[in-house]
């Protein structure tokens, strides 16, 4: 498990530097986001504004007392790569629906920023994976998921597994998707992956359309470390990251996913459990829709 939250306390009066991000492809959270900006630096915070989403927060983010991620969880999940695990409480402020990350609305973000609110907000660790391809320098994070796919293309992908170093299985089947606690809810949960609590350490590997009844997803513990080697020749399999960031890969190809060594620290409002979220976003637990009334000829 994950440590237990600690409490963020700190009044925007208390504040001395803060960044706001946002992203290029959510134009209509501009507004807010510099809204934002400028009420803090009204107050005398020393804020960074990043409308663009481009940004390296890593650098933008030392000495930050809290981070603003204003868009929706697709934001968020930008911010959370970008920050690379930095020590910062992040809001994430969604516009409109409600959000599986982003439970902030922009009038209590407002609020917030206006004085007129005093926080007492949970920070949650989301844990994320760290990702690297053997013989390259770069290194990834995702906060979601990280899947190999095979594209457009119909041909099934062959990928070899490793745990820990040892043999485990071979898929053969349109991608695998290796996801968080946090992305188990998302494209794994439909594939038929399994719901994972977001307080664990955990890994879990799930075959897109398996050519095999057996294939399962699979829960690994949060100290795994997993190997996949691509065995397909193609030109269209890349890895995904986040949905977001796509890479190139080749046949021979090996990538390596371990639990980043520290996760996004995301503020929560407090008010609502794991449970609520499912239930109001995927209706969890639900009966059937009543029928639908026919009218007789």
């Amino acid at each position: 498990m994950i440590e237990p939250a600690r409490s963020f306390h700190v009044p925007v009066a208390g504040l001395k530097r803060a960044l706001v991000a946002s992203t290029q492809h959510k134009p209509e959270a501009h507004p807010l986001a510099s809204e934002l900006a400028e009420l803090m630096r009204q107050r005398g915070v020393e804020v960074e504004l990043d409308l663009a989403g481009t940004a390296d927060l890593v650098e933008r983010a030392a000495g930050a007392d809290l981070v603003f991620s204003v868009g929706g969880d697709g934001t968020l999940l930008s911010v959370g790569r970008r920050l690379a695990g930095a020590d910062v409480p992040v809001m994430g402020v969604n516009l409109g629906k409600l959000g599986f990350l982003a439970e902030f609305g922009a009038e209590e973000a407002l609020a917030y920023v206006r004085g007129d609110h005093a926080p007492d907000w949970p920070v949650l660790e989301k844990m994320m994976i760290a990702v690297r391809l053997a013989g390259r320098q770069t290194r990834y994070l995702a906060l979601n998921d990280v899947m190999l796919s095979q594209g457009v293309m119909t041909r099934l992908v062959r990928v070899r597994m490793r745990v820990d170093g040892g043999y485990a299985t071979e898929y053969r089947a349109d991608g695998v998707v290796v996801s968080t606690p946090v992305g188990s809810t998302a494209y794994s949960l439909s594939l038929g992956g399994p719901i994972l609590d977001h307080r664990m350490r955990a890994l879990v590997v799930t075959p897109v359309a398996p050519h095999s009844l057996t294939n399962r997803p699979i829960v690994l513990p949060g100290d795994s470390s997993i190997g996949l080697e691509i065995l397909t020749r193609s030109d269209e399999i890349a890895m995904v990251i986040d949905g977001q960031e796509r890479v190139d890969l080749q046949v021979g190809d090996r990538i390596v996913l371990t639990a980043a060594q520290s996760g996004l620290c995301l503020l929560s409002t407090g008010r609502r459990s794991a449970f609520d979220v499912l239930r109001h976003k995927l209706g969890w637990g639900e009966g059937p829709l009543p029928s639908i009334p026919v009218e007789e000829p």
